[in-house]
């Protein structure tokens, strides 16, 4: 178990899908757009616009399981413990497969333009930029988030006001979280998509990408008496996709 990294990727984004599959496997998502304003006319029909002029899907393709056993053979008394242990074991392998799926999106955002290369040290100046990109198409402040691997720890505990401010209130704390930068959470894990020399990092809103998590991760347990063995089978089905490309600038990390 202690050799489990973080699983922040896929709880970053937007969960609020799941409700909306109600019967199949695909989720329609209307994108709503900014209209304009018109002058009123006095006595004159005003022309009515479309308020979503495009949309999206996420399709709920995704099929994984994990599957561990136990001996007959095996002393009972570590029956207990063992399939305890390994049912938290395959829940692990599943979100991770799960992370690292909603990961492969992330170079996307930002229309695949990078404020730095591959393989550069994480700056002030990067995150400036990608801070000024968000603002720039007017995405919300609030819940926005840093996803980065150590590497990108290692490069921010470099820049000064970034230490001070991280540990001002506070050592920094766990599941993934690193800490803040001008109010964006900073998550650490290792499920990013490697690219030659580094990672795809993202600094985004959670609306940017959009995951549909149905059945799981759910564990059953199988004794198979006649085969004198027990199982453990955990899986889960699932979809992703870009929601809000504008949403997210992805970056290169340093390395991973």
């Amino acid at each position: 178990m202690h050799t489990q990294s973080n699983l922040v990727v896929a709880n970053a984004f937007t969960h609020k899908y799941k409700k909306d599959l109600k019967l199949g496997s695909v989720v329609y998502i209307p994108i709503m757009t900014e209209g304009s304003a018109s002058d009123v006319t006095p006595g004159t029909e005003p022309t009515a616009a479309n308020a979503s002029a495009t949309g999206t899907s996420i399709t709920v393709n995704q099929w994984k399981e994990h599957t561990v056993e136990i001996s007959d053979m095996a002393d009972v008394e570590d029956h207990a413990e063992y399939l305890s242990n390994a049912a938290k074991s395959s829940a692990y392998v599943i979100n991770k497969v799960i992370d690292r799926y909603v990961s492969s999106l992330i170079s996307t955002l930002g229309g695949s333009t990078y404020p730095n290369s591959d393989g550069d040290t994480f700056t002030d100046e990067t995150f400036i930029s990608m801070v000024e990109s968000l603002d720039t198409e007017d995405v919300p402040d609030d819940g926005r988030f840093v996803l980065a691997d150590p590497s990108t720890k290692s490069d921010m505990l470099k820049i000064d006001k970034f230490v001070r401010q991280d540990y001002i209130n506070g050592a920094p704390t766990t599941n993934g979280k690193f800490g803040m930068l001008y109010g964006a959470n900073v998550l650490i894990t290792n499920n990013l998509t490697p690219t030659t020399v580094g990672s795809y990092g993202v600094y985004a809103h959670p609306n940017a990408i959009g995951v549909v998590i149905q059945g799981g991760p759910r564990a059953r347990l199988w004794d198979l008496g006649y085969k004198f063995v027990t199982k453990i089978i955990t899986d889960t089905f699932y979809g992703s996709a870009v929601i809000r490309s504008t949403f997210g600038k992805a970056f290169y990390t340093r390395s991973y």
